[in-house]
């Protein structure tokens, strides 16, 4: 059984963790819980769990300071932390501790919190057979120690170069400090190929391609490979034996075309490389590293290319071919209202003056555009709103930059087709739409709207649903609504400022209005199309980590 502990200052929090997860289906077992890190670490000296779970700010000792302690004494100890959205630069200087994984309080779901406590499991499980294993377990045995050798020297600098030269040796691997090349394998679809495989935590599909390329390799007499996480695997080469740059490419391409080949006949999947430039000396290796996960970024500017090369892509010339592409989208397709058209063009040349440019820069501008005119004209059909989540769906799931331009050009055919529907409005309710507009944010009824336009309540009721078809509450709600996601996409504001600034004196009802009008809460919305979408948090944390 795996013994965990969970520090946490926040007594809900606490015994929240302690009996919500099911945690004997785990395999694990909470042996004690602490509201401090002192008192966390006395016992931790005493009883070296396997897992340990803990906030960062915290009185008498602060998680840093515990995991500094913990991390000085015991490199094996999982260790995860408990944290909150405001925190992650804290989070960033943690991983350098060699912290697993993270846990979103208050933000993740059970299922969520289970998944990342699975792959601690995994990881403790694969090291006890890794410590028991049989002499026949010897090929696996090295690939493990290889894999721990290369994570820990590039993603936690738990060896100096000299330290690390001396364990490539020890353990045997096919690689010279001269002449080197990193290249980040990923695997394309691998939610359905984990789905198709029913390998909800990936083993079987890691060990079966470790496997696989380990003995190619061995053939070849050159490179390793090493398990990053999920659908991502580490090759390392030297041509130390080859002086011509274009001679070390075409081999290499040799090479990752041979393991494209068999795991496209034995797994049936697609793979891409992010392939570094070359260089010579260990201490080249982080940096060649964050250049692989760079390219292998590119593949949404580049669509359906398998190799990316680090030496051929210069990030400014990408930063203005995305401009031009995107430039040439709205000379096409121009939008129609003047100012909306200028905010693109400003989107566009911010895009184009980026010196490096990612899957997310793009994704978050366009998202924006999407919403803008929910939140800036006064376009009254009732679910414009519920259309702009469904193409900001869509363009979040888009897998190139050609498909998220054909998206949100359909986009801006629809909303035109309902700008031109749009029904010539009343002066009485212009002017009462221009008053709701700068007074949204306050207290405001049908009668005090009605006594401000000076017209009888139920008369100006049935204008709004004469000429708007929706009536004078869900009309306000909507743009409170509108007002709410601008702020959620644009500030790091809590959802009960949000509320507060939006009209809402009550954070719940809010949060209950908003997912009527969306279909979910303020901080999925938040979570699910925007920066702070844990796969992207997780990227971020990977770059903050090797350089």
């Amino acid at each position: 059984m795996i013994k965990v502990i969970i520090v946490e200052d926040e007594m809900l929090v606490r015994i929240g963790l302690k009996n919500s997860i099911e945690w004997s289906k785990l395999g694990m077992e909470v042996i004690a819980d602490f509201s401090n890190g002192q008192a966390a670490w006395d016992f931790y000296q005493q009883a070296r769990p396997d897992l340990v779970l803990t906030d960062i700010r915290m009185p008498n000792m602060d998680g840093m300071e515990l995991i500094s302690r913990i991390r000085e004494n015991d490199a094996e100890t999982k260790i995860i932390i408990l944290t909150a959205y405001e925190e992650f630069d804290w989070v960033h200087k943690a991983i350098r501790f060699g912290v697993t994984d993270y846990i979103l309080k208050f933000k993740m779901s059970i299922d969520e919190m289970e998944k990342v406590l699975q792959k601690v499991q995994a990881e403790l499980q694969t090291k006890s057979v890794r410590t028991s294993a049989e002499p026949q377990h010897d090929q696996l045995n090295a690939i493990n120690l290889k894999e721990n050798a290369m994570k820990d020297y590039l993603s936690y600098g738990r060896y100096s170069d000299a330290e690390f030269a001396v364990i490539t040796k020890e353990l045997h691997f096919r690689l010279q400090p001269e002449r080197l090349i990193l290249c980040v394998m990923a695997i394309d679809n691998f939610k359905q190929m984990e789905n198709k495989f029913k390998d909800s935590h990936g083993n079987l599909i890691r060990f079966s391609i470790l496997n696989m390329m380990s003995e190619l390799l061995a053939g070849y007499n050159r490179g390793e490979v090493i398990y990053e996480r999920d659908e991502k695997y580490i090759l390392a080469f030297s041509f130390q034996d080859i002086v011509s740059e274009s001679n070390i490419y075409q081999q290499l391409q040799d090479i990752l075309s041979h393991i494209s080949s068999v795991i496209k006949t034995y797994l049936n999947a697609s793979v891409i490389f992010g392939i570094s430039s070359i260089n010579n000396g260990y201490s080249a290796l982080k940096q060649m590293y964050v250049e692989c996960l760079r390219m292998l970024d590119l593949r949404f500017v580049l669509g359906n290319v398998t190799y990316i090369r680090s030496d051929l892509m210069g990030a400014d010339r990408i930063s203005k071919n995305v401009a031009a592409k995107l430039d040439k989208m709205i000379r096409e397709r121009e939008p129609f209202n003047d100012r909306y058209f200028k905010e693109i063009e400003a989107g566009i040349q911010s895009l184009g003056q980026l010196e490096r440019i990612s899957r997310q820069d793009i994704q978050v501008v366009i998202i924006r555009w999407i919403h803008w005119p929910t939140v800036n004209l006064n376009i009254y059909a009732d679910d414009i709103s519920s259309m702009a989540l469904d193409y900001a769906g869509r363009i979040h799931q888009s897998t190139t930059l050609d498909e998220t331009i054909a998206i949100f050009t359909q986009y801006l055919l629809e909303v035109q087709y309902y700008h031109e529907r749009k029904r010539a409005i009343s002066k009485e309710i212009a002017e009462a739409i221009k008053y709701i507009q700068a007074h949204y944010d306050q207290d405001l009824s049908l009668q005090q709207l009605a006594d401000q336009v000076k017209m009888n309540p139920s008369y100006l009721s049935r204008l709004f649903k004469r000429h708007l078809e929706t009536s004078f509450i869900e009309y306000l709600n909507a743009y409170r609504i509108d007002m709410a996601k601008n702020m959620l996409m644009n500030t790091h504001l809590k959802s009960y400022e949000i509320a507060a600034k939006t009209g809402y004196k009550d954070d719940s009802y809010f949060s209950r209005i908003f997912k009527r009008v969306t279909g979910m809460r303020p901080h999925e919305f938040r979570k699910q199309w925007f920066v702070d979408s844990r796969e992207d948090r997780e990227n971020d944390a990977d770059d903050e980590t090797v350089q």
